[in-house]
């Protein structure tokens, strides 16, 4: 798990600024919005390590202002099925999305013509949290650390597989394949849960997961994790090496999920959006929700999201293009 960081002074600063901005529309904002139910976008299957982030999320916000959500799960295409039908909603802050990695950094570069501009065709409220992906196989095959798969991997070139829920594991699965110089099959699943269910079934070789998703199979014994897509270990999975210790370059890239509606949002809603997901973002309470699942939650300015959206769309297509990944 990441150690928990303040955001720098600077940013508390611009936070503050947005907070002060948010809370003098309070008033109106309390008798206007939301006037209804909020339909909230999940482009993956129920039980993904997406969904249950932004679950927390929405959790805490129902909490502080008894605001209610419909989900709504339309998985597929690594996510940009459900992306492309909230950036041609009504801009009225009714129809919301929970955005990520999958569907703003890799998906782009990932599918041929997606139908939907990462950046122009939404309205970019706010990060939850930033979040780490491992490598789990199947306990069965005995192995102890990602060297070991590498090795049998190489003995038989082409005959592994991997299954993969998103574009962000996709990614990550083809630089570890590409690090490693072994020539695997990726297998694409509607998400994470399906993926490993085929990995315990014995159909796939390997899968690279949220831990959010892998942990409670992990503890079950059900799948073995092998090496962490991270800058350091995490406190859940303490023995588990990152890619980087085991000689594996270029496979450190972390995920995020944050929350989106399309362009054109109106201010008073994005400012509703900032406010309340940085006021759960500044209680320890739900930080701790968050770091049980080992991901790190932190305030973020609309501004701040938005650069950040724009640089990982950046870092991920310029990894894509490295590990020599074709769009499908």
């Amino acid at each position: 798990m990441k150690t928990l960081r303040l955001a720098p002074s600077h940013a508390i600063g611009a936070l503050l600024v947005a907070l002060g901005m948010a809370a003098a529309a309070a008033p109106v904002l309390a008798q206007d919005y939301p006037a209804r139910p909020i339909r909230f976008v999940v482009p993956f299957p129920a039980g993904s390590g997406i969904d249950s982030m932004s679950r927390l999320m929405l959790d805490e916000i129902t909490r502080a202002t008894k605001a209610n959500f419909i989900f709504e799960y339309k998985p597929g295409a690594l996510g940009t099925i459900g992306a492309d039908f909230a950036a041609k909603s009504t801009p009225d802050g009714y129809t919301m999305m929970v955005s990520s990695s999958a569907t703003h950094s890799s998906g782009p570069s990932l599918v041929k013509s997606v139908p939907y501009d990462p950046i122009k065709d939404f309205s970019h409220v706010a990060r939850i949290c930033g979040f780490d992906i491992a490598m789990v196989v199947s306990p069965q095959r005995g192995f102890k650390t990602a060297l070991d798969f590498v090795a049998e991997a190489k003995k038989a070139p082409g005959k592994y597989n991997f299954g993969y829920g998103s574009g962000t594991a996709q990614v990550i699965a083809m630089s570890f394949a590409r690090s490693a110089g072994v020539q695997v099959q990726g297998i694409a699943y509607k998400g994470q849960p399906p993926a490993l269910t085929d990995l315990m079934g014995g159909q796939t070789q390997f899968v690279m997961a949220d831990l959010a998703v892998i942990m409670p199979h992990v503890k079950a014994g059900k799948l073995e994790a092998l090496g962490l897509a991270a800058a350091r270990r995490s406190s859940l999975l303490p023995a588990i090496p990152t890619f980087t210790e085991l000689g594996l370059r270029e496979v450190e890239l972390p995920g995020w999920v944050g929350v989106s509606g399309p362009a054109g949002l109106p201010r008073d809603v994005v400012a509703w959006w900032s406010t309340h997901m940085n006021r759960a973002l500044a209680r320890r309470e739900f930080l701790d929700r968050l770091a049980a699942i080992s991901v790190e939650g932190e305030p973020n300015t609309v501004e701040e999201f938005n650069a950040h959206v724009r640089t990982q769309l950046q870092v991920w297509g310029q990894r894509i293009r490295d590990a020599g990944i074709k769009p499908e």
